[in-house]
Formats: C-alpha cells, structure tokens, sequence
C-alpha cells in the first residue's frame, strides 16, 4: 500500500480545502485588478478635471483670436477640446491653437510666410548721419534725434547753412528719406562773428545775485568757464550757523545755475 492510500479520509479533505481555497483567491485577485483597470478606464474617458465649462461657438473663438491677431479665419477644426484654426494675416499663414473653453491661444506657429511682407528695419543714428552729409554737402549738422511722433518713429535733424540759416528735417527712420522740411530761425544765444562779444557781469553784481538767493556774508568770488562758452561765477557765502554756500551765477544773465552746502566739520 503506497503513502497516499495510508492517508486518512480526513487528511485528503482537509488537503482538498486548501486547494480550493487557493483557487479562490486567485480569482478574487484577478476580479479586484479587473476591476482597478475599468475604474481607472471610466476615469480617463470621463476626465473629471477637466473644466465642465460650456464650449465656445466656432465664430466666439475665433473672434477672440482676430481680437489679438489681424487677419482672416480661413478655417476652424474643433478636436479633444481645441479649436485648431488658420489665419491668414498680412505677414503669412499661421496655424493657432484655441481653448474651446477658455479661448485662451495654447499656441501659434507661422506655416507660410507673405513674401510681399517686407520686414522694416530701423537705421542707425550713424546711417542716417552719413546719409544726410551727403545729401547736405554745403551745410552743417547741428544736431539729429530719434523721437517719436504720432505713435511712430521718426528722426529729427537741424542743419545750418553757411549764411546762418537753420533748417529742420524730419527724416524716415527706414529709408532715410526726407520726408518734411522747414525753416527756423537761430538761436539768438549764439554770437555770429559780426555780434560783439558778451558782456560780463561784474563782481560786485554777481555778489549781489548770490546773496540775494542765500543770505550771508561772501568769503571768495571766482569767474570760470570764460574759454567754454558758458562763464559763470562761483561764489563762496559764510552763513552765521557756521554753514558755507557755494553758489553758480550765470555770468552773462545773472541767473543762479545752483547752490551747494559744505557742513562745518565742527
């Protein structure tokens, strides 16, 4: 008699059992995976966070994207939530991407571009410099600016022409054309060779400028800038409170150019 006809009934009961049970289990495993890949299948199909916003109109979108980008909507796809859209606009055609929801432009690539579409560029200070003295042959350049005028830019020059005469060019910051032109008068500041020479004011007046403007008592008086072009005074005014003022007279007008304090150390 072999060992597995020695064994009890009850022994080949109980060794049964366990094999059920084993069996069991394995398929209460593969139902509770079975189960784990079906939610996880209603989830990514149903998307739940996801905006449950309403879906934006074809033509509510894609005047939303005119409302950014000029140009025409020459056709509009909606998929998995985005409006894929083509405008055409003066520069080429451009693929956008449109949240059906929001209207937000995800993104925008260029697939064409406008070859009648000339990009501008602008011209250096140095451009515009060297192309007026060769338009300018006869007259000086007296000064030259970019400013901007009426929400564009433009350059702005003065040139002067040997019998003293000023002319002010507005130029085409792109080609460098002269696009308007007039005549100014010059300044009356600037001596010609037939003016005589400016007058000075005295020390004495240039004394009595400064007190008034800082009351004290004038310790030095000094007169600079005579070779410049630009002369002024510099006086120096002890004040009671121990302080010192140095303060620049226009030489010429007497006008206070500025007052500076020197703290007594003390």
């Amino acid at each position: 008699m072999t060992e597995h006809e020695q064994r009890p009934p009850e022994m080949k009961r109980h060794e049964q059992g366990n094999i059920g049970w084993a069996k069991s289990r394995r398929s209460l495993w593969w139902g509770a995976g079975l189960l784990v890949v079906l939610i996880v299948a209603v989830v990514v199909w149903w998307k739940p966070w996801q905006s449950t916003g309403a879906v934006l109109t074809a033509d509510a979108a894609a005047q939303s994207v005119l409302d950014q980008y000029p140009g025409e909507i020459v056709n509009s796809t909606l998929k998995d939530g985005t409006y894929i859209m083509q405008l055409r606009s003066e520069t080429g055609l451009y693929d956008v991407q449109v949240d059906a929801v929001t209207a937000a432009v995800n993104s925008i690539k260029r697939l064409e571009s406008n070859p009648q579409a000339e990009e501008k560029t602008l011209w250096s200070r140095e451009q515009i410099k060297t192309a007026l003295l060769k338009q300018q042959t006869d007259n000086q350049l007296v000064s030259l600016e970019l400013v901007e005028q009426q929400g564009s830019p433009v350059y702005t020059a003065v040139v002067k022409a040997k019998d003293n005469s000023r002319e002010e060019l507005t130029i085409d910051p792109y080609t460098g054309e002269t696009i308007a032109s007039k005549t100014i008068a010059a300044p009356t500041t600037e001596p010609t060779k037939d003016d005589p020479k400016p007058q000075f004011l005295s020390e004495r007046q240039a004394k009595q400028k400064a007190l008034a403007e800082v009351p004290g008592e004038v310790d030095d008086i000094e007169l600079r800038g005579t070779n410049s072009g630009n002369p002024y005074y510099l006086v120096e005014i002890d004040l009671e409170d121990g302080r010192e003022a140095i303060v620049q007279v226009n030489a010429i007008s007497g006008a206070i150019r500025s007052v500076t304090w020197d703290e007594d150390d003390d």
